[in-house]
């Protein structure tokens, strides 16, 4: 009878301890250094490429057009270098206003 109720504690014992295990490892969520993905559009104009690189229109353009250019637009593909090809102005380009 006493060797019966060690062997139903010993059951017990063995599932609380397992279920502890279990449930620990689940409670505590870890944290994690992650940069939260940005949503930028996938135009070929300068606000979209400086979103896609992380900076701001004005220090893309610093980079893109060293210069010293106000304005940047996409003028194609380089084959040989395999990278874009950005023609860059000193003024800005008209915005215009399409009507319905």
């Amino acid at each position: 009878m006493t060797s019966r109720v060690v062997m139903i504690l010993r059951k017990g014992l063995c599932c609380v301890f397992l279920s502890v295990l279990f449930i620990s490892g689940c409670a505590k969520p870890k944290s994690c250094a992650c940069e939260i993905p940005r949503a930028c559009c996938r135009g070929l104009v300068p606000q979209c490429k400086a979103c896609e690189e992380g900076l701001s229109v004005e220090e893309w353009l610093v980079k893109t057009c060293p210069d010293g250019a106000s304005d940047a637009h996409y003028g194609g593909w380089n084959e040989e270098t395999q990278k874009e090809i950005w023609i860059c102005e000193g003024a800005p380009r008209k915005k215009i206003k399409i009507n319905d």
